[in-house]
């Protein structure tokens, strides 16, 4: 058995014994987001492989999918690891949706070495969670339940520049997330939510001084990603408003990674989204950004105002 099956065949090895720990009623509109990951590895063989990010507090699996060009071990040492992650949030759920259509379009084009885009991506390992809160996502809800029962927001449980004094990484799942993204040194990342019709970037925290070193690459490569889109680009800050513990700003403030914030239109076109997207990960840097600090101050914050803000 060659190294790539061998792969495949202990993902989903790994993946079946976890799944058969999960109640039963966890499976529920979830089903179809597994349905769908398991489809990409059945048609892009060579391309596409499962893993389990982990359980979150209620036992429950959480899939995602691992995505490379099937090139020699020599090319492959070189390329770099990009994540997006959809559904910090259960009720947008059309961030699976996106996700998943991404990820075809990846496998795609990197099963296609003649196409311009997989000229662009054959340098990146992807990896692709279409649901982080799965407990959300199959009640329609925006919170997640730790294994005590208290609700939280996914999206405000990660540490935060300015606000020193929140409780961070109450759940599985966000923990999971952050120590897989330094354990497989991810440099670019995109995390998608709804509904707004938005491409933003760092930052998001609550300072006077919402442009960062990295503010002139982030505009340039956002402004050619919305050309697809038409969505509305700039800082989180500015264009949405200032939160605390989001994932997107965590993951640049304490690891310099290049990450954007999708929040999909209200009646979005995910194809065209989904282009944007991978627009993004052509442009972005082949390495994480070594000068990610808050230029300006951080401001006074009425703590309870910035965690009940969205997205």
């Amino acid at each position: 058995m060659n190294s790539r099956k061998h792969f495949l065949a202990v993902g989903l090895l790994g993946a079946l014994a976890l799944l058969a720990s999960v109640p039963a009623h966890a499976a529920v509109e979830y089903d179809r987001v597994v349905t769908a990951l398991n489809q990409l590895v059945h048609d892009f063989p060579q391309q596409v492989s499962p893993f389990v990010l982990g359980t979150n507090d209620q036992g429950q699996a959480i899939q995602g999918i691992r995505i490379e060009a099937a090139t020699p071990p020599a090319a492959a040492a070189a390329r770099t690891n990009s994540l997006l992650v959809g559904t910090h949030h259960g009720n947008e759920r059309l961030s699976a949706d996106v996700s998943l259509t991404t990820a075809r379009k990846i496998a795609q084009a990197l099963a296609n070495p003649a196409l311009e885009s997989s000229k662009s991506l054959i340098d990146q390992v992807f990896y692709v969670i279409p649901v982080l809160n799965i407990g959300g996502f199959n009640r329609n809800n925006r919170y997640e339940n730790t294994a005590s029962g208290k609700t939280i927001d996914p999206n405000r449980d990660y540490p935060d520049a300015c606000v020193k004094e929140k409780a961070n990484f109450q759940l599985k799942d966000t923990k999971l997330l952050a120590d897989f993204v330094t354990s497989h040194g991810i440099v670019a990342t995109i995390t998608v939510h709804g509904y707004l019709g938005t491409f933003t970037y760092p930052w998001g925290i609550n300072t006077d001084n919402t442009r960062s070193p990295d503010d002139a690459a982030y505009e340039a490569i956002a402004n050619e990603a919305v050309q697809i889109d038409g969505y509305r680009t700039g800082t989180h800050t500015d264009v949405l408003y200032a939160t605390a513990g989001a994932y997107e700003d965590w993951v640049y403030d304490t690891q310099g990674l290049w990450v954007m914030l999708m929040e999909l239109a209200n009646s979005p076109d995910l194809d065209r989204d989904s282009d944007a997207m991978i627009k993004f990960f052509e442009l972005a840097p082949r390495s994480r950004s070594q000068n990610h600090v808050n230029l300006g101050h951080c401001l006074e914050t009425k703590f309870n105002a910035l965690m009940q803000s969205r997205p």
